[in-house]
């Protein structure tokens, strides 16, 4: 009831690589003031036919919370195709305080190894040419999520899944990185990923994004995560919350899910991987959650809550509070659910 009375689907502008509305992976990035002509960006992955051969970074920017648009001079997707044996995938993005520009990450697959790699742009029509950031083996570093803070002091989680999306078990890693002043982030040098305290016993986490509470108050992610049984074709969507990034606390109850009315109104199999923003000013928590439909589109939706009324709700909850679909689906796995803060 909090988050589906808002829920409304954003219209995507086709791309000119695939010429569908496909779209999957969103990530929104907005400035203290406009920039360039507007306050929020978007990136995202088209995804036509859930074909990886589209899964190639594009870029909007946002009227409003459900009106995205191509900005004039923009040609959709800004990252080629990278040929056969490789595709790319989980682009986020994040404003450089130091430099103004909008530096975005990406994945990109290859045989052996998950790429990921960094771009910028001053005017977000123009790009640098992208660079490696690091690499780890197929496919420990998915859905890359990272946060800069006003040192430039940047901290990116990513999950590390082994054989992918059928995993019955994931973890999270964190990396960090300090460039040197005047240095872009394409030159930054990332520290060895280190350990996340981040779980969800009978479930695996897929994909995330993370986001940064005002005045050093901690962190908030929006957690894709399937049942340990299942893959990712039976995502529901979680909130987690740390004080450091380091220890988290997973809620033991969804936002969005599978059976909820709303998802059934819309038509929705699987929620996927979606963006978040908090904003101060009125408390508000907004989501820009990705979703397959009946009809194998992809689309992207927008949603807004009072965050601080949902947190103590959320803090509240057990596992026995879980949509019965849910409990039904853990009934074949751990019995209970412990969330608390490590």
């Amino acid at each position: 009831a909090a988050f589906s009375p808002s829920l409304t689907q954003i219209a995507i502008p086709p791309d000119g690589f695939s010429a569908a509305s496909d779209a999957v992976h969103p990530d929104v990035a907005c400035g203290d003031s406009t920039w360039n002509g507007a306050r929020c960006w978007i990136t995202y992955t088209p995804y036509l036919n859930s074909d990886p051969t589209w899964e190639n970074p594009s870029f909007l920017d946002a009227g409003s919370d459900t009106s995205w648009m191509l900005p004039t001079g923009v040609r959709n997707p800004v990252i080629g195709w990278p040929g056969v044996g490789a595709y790319n995938s989980d682009p986020d993005q994040a404003f450089d305080p130091g430099t103004g520009r909008l530096v975005t990450f990406y994945r990109r697959v290859d045989g052996v190894y998950n790429n990921i790699l960094v771009t910028s742009s001053g005017d977000g029509r123009t790009w640098t040419e992208p660079k490696l950031a690091f690499r780890e083996l197929n496919h420990n570093a998915v859905s890359p999520a990272v946060v800069f803070d006003a040192r430039r002091h940047a901290h990116m989680w990513y999950v590390k899944s082994g054989i992918g999306c059928t995993a019955s078990a994931t973890s999270v890693r964190m990396r960090t990185a300090s460039p040197d002043p005047g240095q872009a982030f394409e030159d930054a040098v990332w520290s060895p990923s280190v350990g996340v305290q981040m779980s969800q016993p009978g479930f695996a986490i897929w994909h995330m994004d993370v986001t940064a509470l005002p005045r050093g108050a901690g962190f908030v992610a929006l957690l894709a995560s399937h049942p340990s049984t299942s893959d990712c074709a039976s995502n529901d969507l979680w909130l987690a919350i740390s004080p450091n990034g380091l220890k988290w606390r997973v809620f033991p109850v969804p936002i969005l899910w599978r059976a909820m009315a709303a998802a059934k109104r819309l038509g929705i199999r699987t929620w996927y991987r979606g963006a978040l923003r908090y904003d101060a000013r009125n408390d508000m928590l907004h989501i820009w959650p990705s979703a397959l439909n009946v009809n194998n589109r992809w689309n992207v939706y927008h949603a807004q809550a009072n965050f601080s009324r949902r947190l103590r709700i959320l803090m509240a909850a057990t596992a026995a509070d879980q949509p019965s679909a849910e409990r039904h689906t853990l009934s074949r796995g751990p019995a209970t659910i412990r969330a608390h803060m490590p």
